[in-house]
């Protein structure tokens, strides 16, 4: 990760939000945060001209004009030869902008893909007034039962596993 994306987007989100026009910019900012590798690495290449890249960058965003906030964007991030820095800005920014309304992302992993209704229950029991969590869900084989769900560094571990290894360490002290 640049060390200089976090600061372009925290200053997008703050523009953005200033400007009001955070909700209707996220579909760009998640078109622009999901762009692939290759495409990131044709705005960084310095054996294409730079004018041919900013433009490629403008074309996307529907050539914004110089005095709107994306048309700005691109003007600095051109000058400053930070175009490739597009899509992890856009991808901080929505980081951002989730944070800043309270929701925690993160995993429920079982032994089989979890019903939608039960993905949904355990976000409203881990979900509190300060914070909305959202969970995806995934499946791995060596789970004999239950889940493990995680938010950040903190693991909840619900598996059958784990209660397995639990019992074996009481048996083994005794």
């Amino acid at each position: 990760m640049s060390k200089a994306a976090p600061r372009y987007a925290r200053a997008l989100f703050q523009a953005l939000q200033a400007e009001g026009s955070l909700a209707a910019s996220r579909p760009v900012l998640e078109a622009l945060g999901a762009l692939s590798p290759d495409l990131v690495s044709l705005l960084d290449d310095p054996t294409i001209a730079l004018p041919k890249r900013e433009g490629a960058l403008r074309t996307s965003l529907g050539n914004p004009g110089e005095d709107t906030l994306w048309g700005r964007l691109v003007t600095l991030l051109s000058r400053k030869r930070r175009l490739g820095l597009i899509e992890e800005i856009c991808r901080i920014t929505l980081e951002i902008e989730r944070s800043e309304a309270g929701v925690v992302d993160g995993t429920v992993v079982s032994q089989s893909p979890l019903e939608p209704a039960v993905v949904a229950r355990l976000e409203g029991d881990l979900s509190t007034s300060h914070r909305k969590v959202h969970l995806t869900n995934s499946a791995d084989s060596s789970i004999l039962g239950g889940f493990r769900v995680k938010l950040g560094a903190t693991v909840l571990d619900a598996t059958i596993n784990n209660q397995l290894q639990q019992a074996r360490k009481v048996l083994l002290s005794a």
